[in-house]
């Protein structure tokens, strides 16, 4: 639901692109039709009242201009490329001086007013080549390389770099212009050596740099390994928050069960990109189809929502909801959101805590929302002012059925989080009590496979093992997966 002031254009009965000469027309015209004193059958004072405060605007050119600035704020503009729904679990709150939870679903989408262009990618593939690659993990990599060569175009540019426990450049970043020469290189790379992660990923973003436009194309890494770095992980978290200010992204594809997905999470998440986990080889190429096939259909960049809380309301917990489940953090009361993708709703739920005891309309929180356009090479900026009403006695409303499904999905995640902190502390017990909830409530909503490592993993604690590593990378990746399930793909 969106919320926000009357739509006055409407009201009148107008585009938002009308000349002044239009809008004193359907004034005059509405005026002898509403006007109490005119005879009419559709008099009313009501509407009359409402068509002059709407002209008072819009007849005014300095206000007119003053009220389109606020509408594109709110991605209300025709001429504006996002848009964004607010759903907010409650209109009215009771007047209490105990704290209550409201939450807010904050829906970032295109405004279907705009055409968005494809711009060039500025791509290098770093490929771990150390022992442990060899065989089919090596070969389906060099495999989904090969594919991704063939979707790229010519004003791409594509770099590619091999790394054990040194770094060689297969193939200089370079426009593609010679996807043979490409795929010779791709296919020369052979496993052997051990694995230091910082030697790849530092090449790699030299590499990217060599080419980097902010604005007017999206430079990103690619990092793909099986396998643990030792020593060097302070090292590739520093190059990954320098190439987050220059504005490159990482995304980490992690294949098997051995290689370190908190440190890697982390690693992709400096920059604003993700990490992925590949159970079987055979998964690569799809992932990787999956990957370019979006990073091509880039719609907003380093988008950002910044909350200003009053002193009747404070952000408890916020969650990033789709494409993928994760918990935010705040800097400053800004939470960094990445990139919009075509094909990927971006939804934020925040819990926000309320203590007000006065009845009244309130103003609790103002949202801001901003990012970046490449295809305008522009700036945009959403707002919302939130308000609400306290009452003195309670009134029933509806549960929004979109809320409760976001709730449900985020409780899972919440749990798998609550299992990790329990193994951690020696609570077993707890923590198989735990993965069973959760395979019972995944079940329910017919996520039966997931549901079933989980039940493995919880019958492995209760005979005094520890959880596989394989079942904890599966149960971490697939609750945060459950934020795709309610996607929608975008015009």
């Amino acid at each position: 639901m969106r919320e926000g002031e009357k739509d006055l254009y409407a009201i009148l009965g107008v585009s938002p692109l009308a000349t002044q000469e239009e809008i004193r027309h359907a004034y005059r015209k509405l005026v002898r039709r509403f006007h109490p004193d005119s005879g009419s059958e559709e008099a009313s004072a009501e509407r009359f009242q409402e068509v002059q405060e709407a002209y008072q605007v819009l007849g005014d050119i300095a206000r007119r201009q003053a009220y389109d600035r606020r509408r594109a704020e709110r991605g209300e503009s025709p001429t504006t490329a996002l848009a964004w729904d607010i759903l907010v679990s409650r209109q009215q709150l009771l007047a209490l001086p105990e704290e209550q939870m409201l939450y807010l679903l904050v829906d970032l989408k295109p405004s279907g007013q705009t055409t968005f262009k494809r711009i060039p990618l500025n791509l290098c593939l770093v490929i771990d080549q150390s022992t442990s690659m060899d065989g089919d993990r090596l070969d389906h990599v060099k495999v989904a390389a090969h594919q991704i060569v063939d979707e790229l175009t010519k004003e791409d540019i594509v770099g590619v770099v091999a790394f054990n426990d040194r770094a060689t450049i297969m193939h200089p970043s370079q426009a593609l212009t010679e996807p043979l020469r490409v795929h010779a290189r791709i296919s020369s790379i052979w496993a052997g050596g051990g694995t230091e992660i910082f030697q790849g990923l530092r090449a790699g973003l030299e590499e990217v740099r060599r080419f980097h436009r902010k604005g007017e194309m999206l430079s990103h890494v690619i990092l793909l390994t099986d396998g643990r770095t030792y020593g060097d992980e302070e090292h590739c978290l520093a190059e990954a928050r320098r190439a987050a200010a220059e504005g490159i992204e990482i995304t980490v594809l992690g294949i098997g069960e051995d290689w370190n997905d908190v440190f890697l999470d982390r690693l992709a998440r400096q920059t604003g990109g993700t990490s992925a986990y590949i159970a079987y080889p055979q998964q690569v190429r799809g992932v990787m189809r999956d990957l370019i096939q979006r990073l091509s259909m880039l719609l907003a960049r380093n988008v950002t929502l910044t909350v200003r809380s009053t002193e009747r309301a404070w952000v408890e917990n916020a969650f990033r909801a789709a494409p993928f489940i994760e918990r935010l953090s705040a800097e400053g009361g800004v939470y960094t959101l990445g990139n919009l993708l075509a094909g990927r709703p971006m939804q934020v739920l925040l819990e926000i805590v309320v203590q007000e005891p006065t009845p009244g309309f309130h103003r609790l929180a103002q949202l801001e929302m901003n990012a970046e356009i490449p295809s305008f090479h522009r700036q945009e900026r959403l707002i919302f002012d939130l308000e609400r009403e306290f009452v003195s006695e309670e009134v029933e409303e509806p549960v929004s059925p979109i809320l409760v499904n976001v709730l449900s999905r985020l409780s899972i995640f919440r749990m798998q989080e609550q299992v990790w902190k329990a193994l951690d502390t020696g609570r077993t017990e707890e923590a198989r009590q735990r993965l069973e909830t959760i395979a019972t409530r995944l079940l329910d909503m017919g996520e039966a496979e997931l549901a079933h490592v989980a039940l493995l993993e919880a019958g492995r604690i209760a005979q005094g093992g520890q959880m596989s590593s394989k079942g904890e990378k599966v149960i971490r990746y697939g609750t945060r997966g459950l934020g795709l399930k309610e996607g929608r793909e975008w015009e």
